[in-house]
């Protein structure tokens, strides 16, 4: 009888701590669940609000960027274009050509070589700049003493009777959304100006 009553109350304390056990465990079974069907659709509208407004904020500064490296490889072809002047001892020009979108500037030995057209290199060597590497900048004008063009003498490195700028731009909607000029002065020198929110210029 011993045995039996001690049997029972084995099973007895063993199904209750399997019961305890099983009591325990389900709490981290439903921890591990799933999203619901509510909490992924709520994840996708902020994902979509996040993307909608991050995205125009992204192409804004591309457009930026592009308009920037427009103006600051003018503004290095005119630096080289000054140097070798003084290194060669032969006036150099920076020509700038344009036919509808299309534009581009070279460093020539003349001020009439249409760098759309022709191959203005000088001893093999071409400094160019295309509108294809600055997709959406425009150009809007090459306002020099002379026309389209600067010169820079050999013997001073001045721009003397050939001072001006050249403005490029991006547009959105037909609206200017900036814009950023190089300036040369009659002695050569050069600086940046901007109109519009375009940033580290100085305003025009």
């Amino acid at each position: 009888m011993s045995a039996r009553i001690a049997r029972s109350t084995g099973r007895f304390f063993g199904q209750k701590l399997l019961s305890e056990q099983r009591h325990r465990t389900t709490p981290q079974r439903l921890s591990g669940r799933g999203f619901t069907l509510l909490e992924l659709l709520v994840t996708l509208a902020i994902l979509s609000i996040v993307l909608g407004a991050g995205v125009p904020a992204m192409l804004d500064v591309a457009r930026t960027t592009r308009l920037q490296g427009a103006a600051q490889e003018s503004y290095a072809l005119l630096q080289y274009a000054r140097s070798d002047a003084l290194r060669s001892g032969q006036d150099r020009f920076v020509v700038w050509t344009q036919d509808g979108g299309n534009w581009c500037a070279v460093v020539s030995t003349v001020s009439d070589c249409n760098c759309l057209t022709s191959d203005c290199s000088i001893d093999g060597i071409l400094r160019q700049q295309n509108s294809d590497d600055f997709a959406g900048v425009n150009l809007v004008n090459a306002a020099f003493s002379g026309g389209s063009f600067t010169r820079f003498d050999a013997m001073r490195g001045l721009a003397e009777g050939n001072a001006g700028t050249v403005s490029y731009q991006i547009v959105d909607d037909g609206a200017v959304d900036g814009e950023v000029r190089v300036i040369v002065s009659v002695l050569g020198r050069l600086r940046f100006c901007q109109t519009g929110d375009i940033g580290g210029y100085p305003a025009c």
